[in-house]
């Protein structure tokens, strides 16, 4: 599902659903795999034209207490907002390697944890709701 923050048609996401967006593993090509970055997304008060807030758990795994019960999803109820939790690399279910040896962690640097962030951005506002 990369790229895409919404399903196709009317239906609109409940905030329990994980969608996954896929990642390079090496955004400066020391690894050309790829890996699927887990988010979740509440729609409820969302309207055509309305913003977008992403925001992510940090070194947590993500849950839908960060797309249901933060104050963004208040601000979303005031501003017709799409609300996105994206989970960081290597933390809950967003992993690019099978475990974390040094060989694999290599891969956990800011410029890639950037890079993955600014790659999910630039994907949303390709394809706007």
């Amino acid at each position: 599902m990369a790229g895409c923050i919404r399903p196709r048609g009317d239906e609109i996401p409940t905030s329990a659903t994980p969608y996954w967006f896929t990642q390079p593993v090496d955004h400066f090509g020391g690894n050309n795999g790829t890996w699927q970055q887990q988010y979740l997304v509440n729609a409820t008060f969302y309207r055509p034209g309305g913003p977008i807030y992403i925001s992510t758990p940090g070194e947590l795994a993500v849950t839908t207490k960060y797309v249901d019960r933060m104050h963004v999803t208040q601000l979303a109820r005031k501003t017709n907002a799409l609300v996105v939790a994206v989970e960081h690399r290597f933390f809950g279910q967003s992993n690019p390697m099978p475990d974390l040896s040094g060989s694999s962690l290599q891969y956990l640097t800011i410029e890639n944890t950037l890079e993955d962030f600014a790659s999910f951005v630039r994907a949303v506002k390709s394809q706007p709701a």
